[in-house]
This record gives structure tokens, C-alpha cells and sequence, in this order.
């Protein structure tokens, strides 16, 4: 004989049963993405160039006992005629250089060269110096404040900055002349 069935009864819950969870396939264009922040992001190549700007409070002498004066708004100058001042610039490894413009004033009689140069990051380079460019600075005035600009276009390796290089600006021959100008 077949065993006897039992009911069995249950009371109900009063918590609800959520309802079952479907699981979607998540296909690569329905992915969801990421936003990078703007901040962030350098663009190094493209079609909106990036403007480093310097003062002229940023370069010192090569020598620190051949001094400076600032002259402000007239920008600086070594403080012994004939000396040099420099300045270093920062660019990232993979920027590519388009321009240099140097804005300066020149009130003597002799032109002035401008150098933009890189040194090898660990010293290994044979001359210490490598010259990207030379920027001609020619006396003449401009009113109203007799400031001009000379621009370089053309630089080594399509303008590439190069990794293991650091990067200056040296503007030799500054100082104030007096009479003979500055």
C-alpha cells in the first residue's frame, strides 16, 4: 500500500518577492564609456596647438656671480654688460615645436643671437650642447614701448622634442649700456 500523502500548508510571507533579475548581453557598441577628464589630457599632436609663455623674471645668468637687475616691465638684464641669461623650458617628451618667439627690446647698435638649446639629459652628449635654433635679435625700436619680436620656425627633427634632452632658452650679450643703450 502506497504511503499516505500529508498536506502540508505553509503560511504565506509578508515580505514581497522581488521579481527575477534579467541579465542583458552587453554588446561592445552598447557599452557603456568612460569619460577622461579634460583636465588631464595634453594633446601633444593635433590641430589645437598649446602657448608656453615665460617672463622675463624666469632667466638668471649662467654664472650666479655675474648677477641681474630687473627692470619690470622693461624685463631683465644681466647686471655687468656682455653677461648672458638663461632659462629653462619645460615641453613634454613627444610635443612637436612649431614656433619660438622671443619678445625684446634692443636700443644698441649690435644684433643680438638668440639661442634655443638642449642638453643631454645624462651628459653624454659630445659637445654639451646641441643648438635647435638661432633667433636673430636686431637693434631697431617699436613705439610705444620699444619692444619687438623675432620668431624661429625651423627646428632639428621636424621639432619633435626628443626624450633624455632638457631644453633653454640663452640670450648672451644683455646688460644696459647707458647711453650706448640696453
Amino acid at each position: 500500500m502506497p504511503p499516505k500523502k500529508k498536506k502540508v500548508t505553509a503560511k504565506k510571507s509578508a515580505v514581497k518577492k522581488s521579481a527575477p533579475v534579467v541579465k542583458k548581453a552587453i554588446t561592445k557598441k552598447a557599452r557603456p564609456v568612460k569619460k577622461k577628464s579634460a583636465a588631464l589630457k595634453l594633446p601633444l599632436t593635433g590641430a589645437q596647438p598649446n602657448t608656453i609663455y615665460i617672463e622675463s623674471s624666469a632667466f638668471f645668468p649662467l654664472n650666479s656671480s655675474a648677477g641681474y637687475v630687473d627692470l619690470f616691465q622693461d624685463g631683465r638684464c644681466a647686471a655687468s654688460a656682455g653677461n648672458s641669461l638663461a632659462t629653462p623650458v619645460v615641453l613634454p617628451v613627444g610635443a612637436v615645436l612649431t614656433s619660438l618667439s622671443v619678445h625684446y627690446m634692443n636700443t644698441t647698435t649690435s644684433t643680438v643671437t638668440c639661442f634655443f638649446l638642449r642638453k643631454h639629459a645624462d651628459r653624454n652628449s659630445p659637445s654639451g650642447e646641441i643648438e635647435m635654433s638661432f633667433i636673430s635679435l636686431p637693434p631697431a625700436t617699436l613705439p610705444p614701448d620699444n619692444y619687438l619680436t623675432a620668431t624661429a620656425t625651423l627646428f632639428p627633427d621636424g621639432g619633435i622634442i626628443r626624450d633624455r634632452f632638457l631644453h633653454y632658452i640663452e640670450v648672451p650679450s644683455t646688460g644696459n649700456w647707458g647711453e650706448g643703450g640696453k
